[in-house]
């Protein structure tokens, strides 16, 4: 796994090296590590902080490959991305809420619209990866966040819980609706379409050695995705992204963007990478 890391001296941005430096130790076969500075005066003392912070996956052995650039953080990150191929983008997030977003922006949604690859938005104050909440829907932008899931999931040494959230309205005429109200191992028993997936999912992760349970919550999907996330005191939060990047809006119509603004937790939103089999 390649891993692009980036920081501007800033504490979440620092926050978010500290993240990657973890998935780096277990994961990545290189990095590389962007610094971002306003003013190239200032270059030197935010390159001093990266460099503590990868002194051990380089001690390790792992290849790093240091970029120094004057300019905006999110302007940086998405021409680097643009550069060279990636597996895994990891940034930190301010994590602004309400009028401040609205006014001054979200650097972490301009650089997911952007950026085609996954990436890993640092935000809050957790540092550890041991318990993965995965978003799970039938189709494969939800495979692929498994599947992505899976993999990381086993390099750092962490467990993964499916959630998946009920429609209240049946998709279909043919649904039975006693499955709005059903628990996980209910609708994997009625083999409905979600318990199916679901289903799925859980024996693909048994195959690859990574533990894993799969819970059903009812209600609407942004509000019961960050419930379950809090309640449960989950790490990571991992969701699958529609759509490709330079689109105007990449993130319409799967949520992922609600997902993102609303947690207080790192979310990584996982986009167009090959499914393991």
């Amino acid at each position: 796994m390649k891993i692009l890391l980036s920081s501007n001296g800033s504490t979440w941005a620092n926050r978010a090296l500290e993240v990657g430096k973890q998935i780096a130790l277990a994961a990545a076969s290189a990095v590389d590590v962007l610094i971002v500075a306003r003013r190239a005066e200032h270059l030197e003392e935010v390159s001093e902080a990266a460099e503590a912070a990868i002194s051990e996956p380089r001690a390790k052995g792992i290849p790093i490959t240091i970029h120094q650039r004057v300019g905006r953080l999110a302007d940086e990150v998405i021409q680097q991305t643009h550069a060279a191929p990636y597996d895994l983008v990891v940034i930190g997030s301010r994590g602004r809420r309400g009028i401040k977003r609205l006014f001054l922006g979200s650097l972490a949604i301009r650089v997911v619209e952007h950026t085609p690859t996954s990436i890993l938005v640092v935000k809050g104050r957790r540092q550890t990866l041991k318990r993965f909440l995965v978003c799970s829907a039938a189709g494969p932008t939800s495979e692929r966040a498994v599947h992505f899931a899976s993999q990381l999931a086993r390099a750092v040494g962490a467990s993964v819980t499916l959630v998946h959230v009920m429609s209240q309205l049946a998709v279909n005429r043919e649904a039975d609706p006693t499955d709005l109200r059903s628990q996980a191992d209910e609708l994997i028993e009625h083999r409905s379409r979600e318990g199916v997936h679901l289903n799925q999912m859980l024996d693909f992760l048994a195959a690859k050695g990574t533990k894993a349970r799969a819970v059903v919550r009812h209600g609407l999907v942004v509000e019961e995705i960050i419930a379950e996330a809090r309640e449960d005191q989950f790490d990571l939060v991992v969701l699958g992204a529609h759509g490709a990047p330079g689109v105007s809006s990449l993130l319409t119509g799967d949520l992922a963007e609600e997902i993102l603004l609303a947690a207080d937790m790192p979310v990584l939103i996982v986009r167009g990478v090959k499914t393991e089999r």
